[in-house]
């Protein structure tokens, strides 16, 4: 008996972690929208808060890190930039934006030779990107 009473903790503690993390995903995507607004409107600093938000709600999102990257380099603080960049391809590989932010980044911070790689592997997963060709 004591064997079923341990089942069904274990069985409710798992239940309502879907809703709960749907719930996250959702408020995280709030958090992102709310982001792209204040982007729009070039207030970078609050744009920067809320892909802040959304990156705590979920640290698995690799448009998250893009997103707030883009902000820090409109701000001019690029070796954070580059952290968030690195962070949304390490994430996701096939993050085209994602390593065009971190060539940017590099090339900011003077380094050629790694901004070449970060645009090279851009072209590799879209062949046609301009921005890749033109920076590169």
């Amino acid at each position: 008996m004591a064997a079923t009473a341990e089942c069904d903790v274990v069985m409710a503690a798992t239940e309502p972690e879907l809703p709960d993390e749907e719930g996250a995903k959702r408020e995280a995507e709030s958090f992102k929208e709310q982001g792209n607004a204040y982007y729009a409107k070039k207030d970078y600093n609050e744009a920067y808060n809320y892909y802040t938000k959304a990156i705590d709600m979920c640290p698995k999102n690799a448009s998250y890190y893009g997103n707030r990257a883009a902000t820090l380099m409109m701000l001019g603080r690029f070796r954070e930039a580059l952290g968030d960049a690195q962070q949304s391809v390490r994430l996701d590989d096939s993050f085209v934006r994602g390593h065009l932010r971190e060539g940017k980044c590099h090339l900011s911070l003077g380094n050629a030779m790694a901004a070449c790689r970060s645009f090279q592997r851009a072209l590799e997963l879209d062949h046609k990107n301009a921005q890749a060709q033109q920076e590169l």
